[in-house]
């Protein structure tokens, strides 16, 4: 049995809409083992996230009543929940709780990314829910042919809104993502990624996107876009990163963040269009095991005029074993 774990601690400074604190963001710990000589287990659990609750509410002799409240699943610290069978070279199947193969960056491990915080398509969950880092309960078909075609295919309860749930209806989301790496150049990859739940109109699911990168132990230059529509929601982000990498234990990061949330409406800062401009440095200490990381943000909402401006600071402490 092979165990590990992640966990990364930052400040937040100076953002007008968010209180100035610091915040533990990742605290896992993950078990890996195997049960046979082609069938791996694993389980891990996430023990920063907060317990939240779902409430049901209807009006009763115009009071506006509550009617059940009941605990949301997704929050619960399980992580991941599953088997993988390697059935040959080329195929690998996952089944049970996992991450949907949906962006480039939301499948990328959280020690791994470039910025103290991921894109915002990925983030920012306050309607429906993330395009990416996101788990659900199903059985994926994961690996590369020689081609230089890497695959990941799965079939879900949800697009990611139900982990940790049974699923509350009869359709099945179908979500897969597929790069190819030219041959001829072996630090570029190009590929997209995308989903689909038929159903009812309100209950409809569709994911659509690109992904671009090019990296090497000096640079890594990266591009992605996402769409989305959630019943009658429709959204839709872009970023474009480069990272550099002078020595080792040294990298500096920029990036473009572009993310609307909701492309029918702009009243607030639920709905707005909001684009970010990121910079910053991180440093490695004793090899790769632990980091810290210093960014400067500067976020705009250009089509409201009711949502404040501004520029913050994340510094980030985390280590990894």
């Amino acid at each position: 049995m092979e165990i590990h774990g992640f966990i990364q601690v930052y400040y937040r400074g100076g953002d007008p809409l968010t209180k100035d604190g610091y915040r533990l963001r990742k605290a896992d710990l993950k078990f890996s083992g195997d049960v046979s000589p082609n069938i791996r287990w694993r389980v891990g659990f996430d023990a920063a996230k907060v317990l939240q609750l779902t409430k049901t509410s209807a009006p009763i002799n115009d009071t506006l009543a509550l009617l059940d409240v009941a605990l949301d699943q997704r929050t619960r610290i399980l992580q991941d929940a599953a088997l993988t069978w390697i059935a040959n070279p080329y195929v690998a199947l996952d089944i049970g709780q996992q991450i949907v193969p949906l962006s480039l960056e939301g499948t990328i491990s959280t020690s791994k990314v470039e910025t103290i915080e991921r894109t915002m398509f990925i983030v920012e969950r306050s309607r429906a829910t993330g395009l990416g880092d996101v788990r659900d309960i199903g059985v994926s078909a994961n690996g590369t042919i020689p081609q230089g075609i890497e695959y990941h295919v799965g079939l879900f309860n949800e697009t990611g809104e139900s982990a940790g749930t049974i699923d509350a209806n009869d359709q099945k989301a179908f979500i897969g993502r597929v790069v190819y790496h030219p041959v001829l150049f072996p630090h570029l990859s190009i590929g997209g990624s995308g989903g689909f739940e038929g159903g009812a109109r309100l209950s409809r699911r569709e994911r659509g996107g690109t992904e671009v990168e090019f990296k090497n132990p000096l640079v890594t230059l990266r591009a992605e876009t996402m769409a989305a529509r959630d019943g009658d929601l429709r959204r839709f982000g872009w970023y474009s990163l480069g990272a550099v990498r002078p020595t080792p234990l040294l990298q500096f990061v920029a990036r473009y963040d572009s993310w609307d949330r909701d492309r029918t409406h702009e009243t607030s800062v639920f709905d707005a269009y909001e684009r970010q401009v990121s910079a910053g440095a991180s440093y490695f200490i004793d090899g790769t095991s632990a980091k810290i990381a210093v960014t400067i943000v500067r976020q705009t909402f250009p089509n409201v005029n009711n949502v404040t401006d501004g520029t913050f600071a994340l510094i980030a402490f985390q280590g990894l074993w």
